[in-house]
Order: structure tokens, then sequence, then C-alpha cells
């Protein structure tokens, strides 16, 4: 099954432990837009559940503190994995990439997600909302 990827860098005005603390930090998600609710089952896996009907379940298969967070993703109608590397600045801002593979698991929603569903512009959503709950916008 063949994987959509899509990456978005950003350089943020923040220090690199604000920044690796807000996006590992599943306790308090409030700040993304996109979601309802998040669900913690253990220090290694979690649920989120979207604005809709999606949920999503995540394991966490790397955490190098204020380097690289990864996981993989699962739902009924897709599975994946994301990757977010850190950077620390010489002036003290912070570089991520985010890199997100997801395989849909009928070929008809494969088909409508190539065409309706728009990975960058929900990676643009992600930023967003990190970037306001840093106070950067």
């Amino acid at each position: 099954m063949k994987s959509r990827i899509s990456s978005a860098t950003e350089v943020l005005n923040s220090r690199i432990e604000d920044v690796w603390d807000t996006i590992t930090d599943n306790e308090n998600w409030q700040w993304r837009s996109d979601l309802q609710n998040l669900e913690i089952l253990n220090d290694k896996e979690f649920i989120e559940y979207g604005k809709g009907v999606m949920e999503i379940h995540f394991t966490i298969t790397k955490k190098e503190k204020y380097k690289v967070y990864a996981f993989t993703m699962n739902s009924k109608h897709f599975s994946g994995e994301w990757v977010g590397n850190f950077e620390k600045l010489p002036d003290g801002r912070t570089k991520i990439t985010f890199t997100e593979s997801i395989a849909y698991k009928k070929l008809l929603l494969k088909i409508f997600a190539s065409l309706f569903i728009n990975l960058k512009a929900i990676q643009d959503v992600y930023m967003r909302d990190l970037k306001k709950k840093l106070g950067e916008i």
C-alpha cells in the first residue's frame, strides 16, 4: 500500500524546551483547534478525537528529549507514522520538521483522500495553533 507523505518545517522564535514541552505534553492538548478530546492510555499510547468523528490511536515509538518525537498512527481509515525533529538554533530559536506518512486502508478512500484531503493544510493548522500557543501570533 503506497503512502502519502507530507513534511512541514518551521523556525520558531521560542526556546526548544518550550516547543518540546508543548508538543509532547498530551495532558495539555487544548491548544489544538482540530481536537475535541485526547485520552491518555499509558505512557506510550493515546487516542486523539478530532472535531467530527475521527478517532486516531497513537503509539509513541521514539522520544529523545529536544531531538526526536515519533509515533505510529492507526484509525479505521488509515495507518501511518509521524516523526518530529527538533533543532536548537544558535540564536535561541527552534527549527522543527514534521514528516507524516499515511496509508489508506481502502482503495476508494485512497482516491477520495488524494482528491479532497490536503495533508499540508492539516499540518499548517497544527503549526498555526502551535505558534499561537507559544505566543508567536
